[in-house]
């Protein structure tokens, strides 16, 4: 990893200073999740960053929300993420009152696999 990069989300380490990621994967895993958190049009200076999973709270849930999410949230990692990561797996599933998020990825520069889940119930 090159260069000074703060962590997500943004605290104080115990030296007092801004806490800086320990590793590349910690510092792409927070990347990922500020994309997948931003709303579209929430950056003035990228308008069009961001996969607005936090307004999905405020969408009904169906299967029709689940497949318009599914392919936001692919074209914002292919576009804003794709040189740093490969996208293993995307799932996002309708389940009741439930919409379940499920990311798989694989870092390009390492190798390394991860995955990351996200839920929110009505």
């Amino acid at each position: 990893m090159s260069g000074r990069h703060m962590s997500f989300p943004f605290r104080i380490g115990s030296d007092g200073r801004t806490r800086t990621p320990e590793n590349l994967e910690e510092h792409i895993k927070g990347e990922v999740i500020q994309l997948l958190l931003t709303n579209p049009g929430e950056r003035p200076l990228q308008p069009l960053i961001g996969a607005g999973l936090r307004r999905l709270v405020f969408e009904g849930n169906s299967d029709a929300t689940a497949a318009v999410a599914k392919a936001t949230i692919n074209r914002a990692l292919n576009d804003y993420l794709g040189h740093r990561i490969e996208v293993m797996a995307l799932e996002v599933e309708n389940n009741d009152a439930t919409l379940l998020v499920g990311l798989q990825y694989r870092i390009i520069a390492t190798g390394e696999e991860q995955r990351l889940r996200f839920e929110h119930s009505r």
